[in-house]
């Protein structure tokens, strides 16, 4: 989300984290006004039990999973698990054997004893699951079916224009430069939108340490 609306938020959350905190809001009866991704916010939901109502944005990526699609993929591979980021819509949720973060998928390839794993989450995180677990077999989860412009659409293409070549010239560019990409933001949004951030950190700090119990 952009910095005005994280200065309008009361909290930011990563998928990580979303669930611990609507699960303590929900447990001081707040009622929440979740944005902006519809799937993520119906999951929370679910797990929670929360009084949500939900934006209807999604990401792109995550939208595209089809549960039709990896239904017929879990069959050609019965011993694979699979991991679904909580962004996926409903159905493909339903079929995962863990939903998780970027971080939490990558912790589960490692961990996991399986052999084989679909993911259904974009496939640029896939080197580090390698990296985390060599020798394992990695599966793109299926983007095909009504709707679908391709089948292995896996792939932010936002994400993507980001590179190494692209990170070192931003480095290397004089402050003030063309070539330094400075973004700036408005003093009474910055400031607004570091507390709905600050307090998300804040939590998770608290909730390591063991200062916040959520319970079951």
């Amino acid at each position: 989300t952009s910095a005005a609306v994280k200065a309008r938020a009361d909290w930011v959350v990563t998928s990580g984290i979303a669930a611990k905190i609507v699960k303590y809001l929900h447990a001081q009866g707040k009622k929440l006004l979740w944005a902006p991704d519809r799937h993520l916010g119906n999951y929370v939901q679910r797990v929670t039990g929360a009084d949500m109502l939900l934006w209807q944005g999604s990401c792109v990526v995550h939208e595209a999973f089809k549960a039709e699609g990896l239904k017929t993929l879990r069959k050609k591979h019965p011993d694979a698990a699979v991991l679904v980021h909580p962004e996926s819509p409903e159905a493909v949720i339903a079929m995962a054997d863990v939903v998780g973060s970027t971080t939490q998928l990558i912790d589960a390839v490692r961990r996991l004893p399986n052999h084989e794993f679909i993911i259904a989450t974009d496939n640029g995180i896939f080197h580090k699951m390698r990296a985390a677990a060599p020798g394992k077999i990695l599966l793109e989860a299926p983007t095909a079916g009504e709707g679908a412009t391709c089948t292995s659409c896996a792939h932010c293409p936002w994400m993507a224009m980001n590179g190494l070549r692209k990170l070192a010239a931003v480095l290397e560019a004089p402050i003030g430069s063309p070539g330094a990409n400075e973004i700036f933001i408005e003093e009474n949004i910055r400031a607004k939108a570091a507390v709905s951030i600050q307090r998300m950190l804040d939590f998770a700090a608290a909730e390591k340490a063991g200062r916040i119990q959520l319970g079951d």
